[in-house]
């Protein structure tokens, strides 16, 4: 038997209201210093783990729903220019097609439309470049002391010898 979706609650419940609340006193408490441990007790959630959703939950929507505004903004601006221009270009104006263009580019990169482009990096007469990754072996000490050299930026290995004294390696 398929679930039933429950209908979407209002951002203005009151049950969402307190929630984000609680959120922002989370956040509050933990620029003061709190701990997830110290923040869950004092706002009542059962476990750290619930504080730190809800400071993480805050965070996203400090920085979130003013990108979110912004966004919708300029798509408001965009097609109002869009407006402005589209009967002339209709009538075969190149100069408002050209624009309308530009417009509907700028709102189709605005809104993540586009594929992405792909990218291809070649050298400077547009060959590939070539990547050469290489691993030093480091070997192992178990007892000894490492240093390194100032002269010649080299690593030196110190291990006891077996008089007492420290051999390089």
């Amino acid at each position: 038997m398929a679930r039933r979706r429950q209908p979407t609650e209002s951002i203005t419940s009151p049950r969402r209201i307190t929630a984000v609340e609680r959120q922002r006193q989370c956040l509050e408490l933990r620029m003061a210093g709190a701990t997830y441990a110290a923040i869950a007790q004092a706002v009542g959630y059962t476990n750290k783990q619930g504080a730190e959703w809800a400071v993480r939950r805050a965070l996203q929507k400090t920085i979130q729903e003013p990108a979110d505004q912004m966004r919708q903004l300029d798509l408001h601006r965009l097609d109002q220019m869009l407006l402005a221009v589209w009967g002339r270009a209709k009538g075969g104006n190149l100069d408002c097609i050209d624009m309308v263009l530009k417009i509907l580019a700028r709102r189709a990169r605005l809104l993540g439309l586009d594929a992405p482009e792909k990218q291809v990096i070649t050298g400077e007469r547009g060959e590939p470049v070539k990547i050469q990754v290489v691993f030093h072996e480091m070997p192992a000490v178990i007892e000894g002391e490492m240093r390194y050299s100032e002269k010649g930026s080299q690593l030196s290995i110190q291990e006891p010898s077996g008089d007492g004294k420290a051999a390089s390696v």
